[in-house]
């Protein structure tokens, strides 16, 4: 079967070995994403109405991820 553009989906990101997985989680407290924290992982679920919005919703949500990550390595660089 074809999944059509205005089917529901997601999107599921996981990042290993995270330096810090509660801080990532934080980072991303007011978005509208499903979050697992494991021992030393992070799996981020992005779901949508839609293709088109869920393309919206992953670039939002990796946008936050890489300013929380820059944040996170300038704050370890300072130490």
């Amino acid at each position: 079967m074809v999944a059509k553009k205005s089917d529901a989906c997601s999107a599921t990101l996981t990042f290993s070995q995270t330096v810090d997985v509660n801080s990532m989680a934080a980072a991303l407290a007011t978005e509208d994403v499903d979050i697992e924290i494991h021992s030393s992982s992070l799996a981020v679920q992005v779901s949508a109405d839609n293709i088109s919005d869920l393309r919206a919703r992953l670039n939002t949500t990796l946008r936050s991820i890489q300013a929380a990550s820059e944040s996170l390595i300038e704050v370890n660089r300072s130490r």
